[in-house]
Formats: structure tokens, sequence, C-alpha cells
């Protein structure tokens, strides 16, 4: 459950004071849905964290502009009515309260509910080992491809919709890239000796395929039943992502231990 906490109240002039919430999670859904918009409309823009910055802070502030020049802004208190002048040469600093949703690379939340389908836990825990290893092939068909549709089924996976709905809107598709980006470094630092980033100087990596996303799930399939093909459904569809990326973890671990103990013997 998030904590609904704020930033102690700032001063924007000598008569306006606002509070703005201070991290992703503390946002509720509807303020968080503005974040991801406001991502999606200028993400990929020049300058665009200072830009998704003012307008956060005004936003979450309750302030509406009414007027503004290089140096001074006309603004008013949407609550009050309140009207004041704010220094555009402020605003930098001012901004510092809400940069935190500049830094995509920890987005801590997501949206709860889409068309009545409620999001599966933020971390994947009870997600079927089944549905993560499509999730895994959806996010990195949209890596390389960039195609909306992948993106629109990996949200349907996540949010338990059979398929893509109406409200699979930008900003609900934004929000999930960075959920599900967020979840797999989290899942890459509880196991490590699976999920292993690949590294980038490494001239051997092949190039992420279908052909090789589909081997690559196989395998784990094969590891997870040891070759006992009525044993795959129960992995599938009633192990839970954790338990399933746990064994396979301890796995490789195994055969690292392995590998470090009688590798210099074959050489």
């Amino acid at each position: 459950m998030r904590t609904r906490s704020k930033t102690p109240p700032f001063s924007l002039s000598d008569k306006v004071s606002i509070t703005v919430p201070a991290s992703w999670a503390e946002l509720t859904d509807r303020q968080l849905r503005y974040a991801l918009r406001l991502l999606w409309l200028h993400g990929e823009a020049p300058g665009w964290q200072y830009r998704v910055r003012v307008a956060a802070l005004l936003h979450y502030g309750g302030i509406e502009v009414v007027r503004r020049t290089d140096t001074r802004w006309l603004c008013r208190e949407c609550r009050t009515g309140n009207a004041f002048l704010l220094s555009a040469d402020l605003l930098p600093s001012l901004t510092e309260a809400v940069a935190w949703i500049t830094d995509t690379a920890h987005v801590g939340a997501r949206i709860a509910r889409i068309d009545g389908h409620e999001a599966t836990d933020f971390h994947l825990r009870t997600l079927p080992f089944g549905e993560y290893l499509e999730a895994e092939n959806l996010y990195q068909s949209f890596l390389q491809s960039r195609s909306e549709d992948c993106l629109a089924r990996l949200t349907a996976v996540l949010y338990r919709s059979e398929e893509p709905t109406p409200g699979m809107k930008e900003e609900v598709l934004t929000g999930t890239f960075l959920w599900y980006t967020s979840a797999k470094q989290l899942l890459a630092a509880q196991f490590p000796h699976f999920l292993r980033p690949s590294s980038a100087s490494d001239g051997n990596a092949a190039p992420v395929t279908r052909e090789r996303l589909l081997e690559s799930m196989r395998a784990q399939i094969r590891l997870l039943t040891k070759g006992d093909v009525t044993k795959q459904q129960y992995i599938l569809e009633q192990t839970d992502t954790w338990t399933a990326l746990a064994e396979l973890d301890a796995q490789a671990r195994e055969a690292e231990e392995i590998k470090k103990k009688y590798g210099k013997r074959h050489l």
C-alpha cells in the first residue's frame, strides 16, 4: 500500500505555499496517470526533464499559469483563486521538490486497476511462471521492435486481462514499461546467478530474436521439469515466478561452482 505523505510546505511567493508528493510511491492512481502522461508527452524532447518537473510542480501544487513572460509568471492558486507573481528564475530550484519524477529508472509504483482488471503485485511474486515467460518475451520483443502492440499485450498479461482493452492508453503503456523495467532490476538483484545481465563488451552476444526467446523459454522449462513433460503444466500455471526463479538461480549457482572447481582441468 502506498504511503500518502508529502513534502513539507514550501513557498512559491510571499503569500503562497504548496505541498507536493515526495516520491513515485506517494502518488495516487490519478496523480500517477498524470506523471506517466507527462513522460509520454515529453520523454524524448530536448530538455524534457525540466519541462516535466515544472508541469508536475504546478499541477501537484494546484497552481494555474494565467500568463507568463521570460522573467515572471502570473499564476493563480486553484484552491483559493488568489493570484500571485512567480519569478521564472526561481523555477529551477523549486522543481527540485519533484526531481524524482525524472528518475525513470526507479519507478516504484504502478496503476492499480485498468478497466476493472487489477494489477498483479509490483514485484511479480504471485505471477504464474508461465505468464512471466510470456511477459518477458513481450518486453524483449518491444525493445527490439518498439511496437506499441507488444506493450499493450504485456499490459494485458500484468493486469490479468485476456486481451488489451480500451483503457490501455499511452500513459498506461508507459507505466507498464517502467514498472516491468523496475521489476526486472529487482529480480536481477534477487536472483543474480540466473538473471545475469549480458556484457555490452561481449562481441559474441547474438541478437535477440523470436527464435532465441522461444529457445530460452523452453530451456528454462526443461530445467524446472528435469525433462518430465507431465510437470510442465504445474510449472507454468501453478508455480509462482519467484519460486521458479529461485530454483533456476540455485541451479545456475551450482553450475558456476562446478565450473570453477573443475573447469581448469579440462583446459
